[in-house]
């Protein structure tokens, strides 16, 4: 009897382990804030001042779906800042990439888009950006030559929104 309680109390707690391991290496909300820790710890440039961070998840909410099932997670940092369009742009240059969801690789790029061109696109999950054209806008994609100083007239303040997105494959694939 004695051996039957020690080898069910054994199995219970071995259970117990393999449920919480599952659960906590699995969790979408906590693989997405994770995520999102990467770009709300990065440094902010000299005179400038977040105004509100935000992450969202969910499958297939980021343009209209078609992400194979994976599950879908953006992180945003709305700034305000009286650098010009060029020296934001110079700040972020140097980044390489952040880490993929669940992962120790780099490779998701950082995206920036500038209140004057860009839009808010909205749904049930929440809201992500894009240009004018509907186009993503990473970093690599702005050439410094080319920007021309821009900077509010009105309030001598530049708004941006830093952006980071990704997917990841989670457990069963359960919503």
């Amino acid at each position: 009897m004695k051996r039957f309680v020690w080898i069910g109390s054994i199995t219970a707690i071995a259970l117990i382990i393999v449920v919480l391991t599952l659960h906590l290496g699995t969790s979408k909300e906590r693989v997405s804030e994770q995520f999102a820790e990467h770009l709300f710890d990065y440094p902010l440039p000299s005179e400038t001042s977040l105004i509100a961070n935000h992450q969202f998840n969910g499958k297939n909410f980021v343009d209209g779906g078609g992400s194979g099932g994976y599950w879908n997670v953006i992180a945003i940092m709305e700034l305000r800042s009286t650098l010009t369009k060029e020296e934001i742009l110079s700040y972020y240059k140097p980044i390489e990439s952040f880490p993929y969801p669940k992962g120790k690789r780099n490779g998701v790029e950082l995206e920036i888009y500038f209140e004057n061109n860009s839009e808010k696109v909205m749904n049930s999950t929440g809201f992500y950006y894009r240009d004018n054209a509907d186009r993503i806008r990473t970093i690599s994609t702005y050439s410094l030559e080319s920007t021309i100083p821009q900077v509010n007239q009105v309030s001598g303040e530049t708004k941006y929104f830093l952006q980071i997105s990704s997917g990841f494959d989670y457990f069963l694939n359960i919503n």
